[in-house]
């Protein structure tokens, strides 16, 4: 049997992995700007405040797998997607000011 920590550090490996692989697999998707990303990192650093209560009642609902796949997984992938939006963002505002 896996303990908790176990599990929740192979969910997030897991979410970072499948959250770069959207920002690779839809390059065009997602903010371009600076300000975009950071408020989309803003709304995902949000979504992360709720993902312990979210999953925790997910799981009262509906089961742990459920809650994991269904609230867990997403939430975190979607901060690594955000998050890489925002270095992308980043360099490419560098970019422009070191010219």
């Amino acid at each position: 049997m896996l303990s908790a920590h176990a599990v929740a550090l192979s969910y997030a490996v897991g979410a970072a992995l499948l959250g770069l692989w959207l920002y690779a697999r839809y390059p065009t998707f997602g903010p371009r700007t600076m300000r975009t990303a950071l408020l989309t990192v803003a709304g995902a650093y949000g979504m992360l405040l709720v993902a312990g209560p979210a999953t925790a009642e997910a799981q009262a609902l509906a089961g742990t797998v459920v809650a994991l796949v269904g609230v867990y997984l997403p939430i975190l992938a979607f901060a690594f997607w955000a998050a890489a939006h925002l270095l992308r963002a980043t360099i490419a505002a560098r970019g422009r000011f070191t010219s």
